[in-house]
């Protein structure tokens, strides 16, 4: 048994791709079951409570997010890594991982730190033709400083949009009221958080997108999955690559076994 086992798993890129990747490993008969504080509704994977989260000397464990005063026991012990600022494994006991995984090189050198770099899988979308009519936009991501929602806002406000759709968690409630309150109107909403993404998607033309630092666009690569017309930052790896699900299963047999 794999056990992914996180220290977030509310709605948010981490989750989201874990919940993906515990679904892809079961699909390939690898066996594995995600584990968090918070069973957020947009989990539809294997998953347990961290209650039920039993490491024994026999499991391979993926974790993140997390770190541990001891040694969890295990078989193999891998930090799976998604954050630059906001989790530095400089600071990890190098005795508590015998493998860190990146999510790009940019994240890799940002974080000084050898390990290998497996892309995110991407989620499945049915895809729509998009003609780039401007119908709907939408802002997706956490509300706080990184995403720079307000700028996003302001450039589809820009560009003419009557119908601004803001969907994500509020992770910074003094952000939200100074920065992003005083846009909201009949033509900017907030709608919370999603958590049937793929109903965001077929509803809406564009998103927009305007993070100061990210370490894999996972918005990106999901619009342009579902069709949909992304509008914003490219993101800080200048080159970066994109895996299709065979090969990020196979990139991470090579280290489970």
């Amino acid at each position: 048994m794999i056990k992914i086992v996180s220290g977030h798993s509310n709605a948010g890129g981490s989750t989201v791709v874990f919940n993906t990747l515990v679904n892809l490993f079961n699909k390939n008969n690898i066996p594995a079951c995600f584990y968090g504080p918070y069973k957020w509704k947009g989990i539809n994977c294997r998953f347990e409570t961290m209650s039920f989260f039993k490491p024994t000397k026999n499991d391979i464990i993926i974790y993140h997010f997390l770190k541990f005063k001891l040694r969890v026991p295990s078989k193999k012990l891998i930090l799976s890594c998604h954050e630059t600022d906001l989790y530095k494994v400089k600071e990890v006991n190098p005795g508590h991982y015998d493998q860190v995984v990146y999510v790009s090189d940019y994240q890799k050198t940002w974080q000084g730190v050898d390990g290998i770099v497996i892309p995110n899988p991407i989620r499945e979308f049915e895809k729509k033709s998009n003609d780039g009519t401007k119908s709907c936009a939408a802002i997706i991501g956490s509300l706080d400083k990184n995403k720079r929602v307000h700028l996003s806002i302001k450039k589809a406000l820009d560009d003419g949009f009557k119908d601004i759709r803001l969907y994500g968690n509020i992770t910074d409630f003094q952000y939200f009221k100074t920065h992003i309150q005083p846009y909201l109107s009949d033509i900017v909403t907030y709608r919370g958080v999603s958590d049937d993404i793929s109903k965001v998607y077929k509803n809406v033309s564009h998103v927009y997108h305007s993070p100061l630092k990210e370490t894999f666009n996972l918005i990106k690569y999901e619009c342009s999955a579902a069709g949909v017309i992304y509008v914003g930052n490219e993101g800080n790896d200048p080159k970066p690559e994109i895996w299709d699900n065979d090969k990020i299963v196979e990139a991470w047999r090579k280290i489970l076994c």
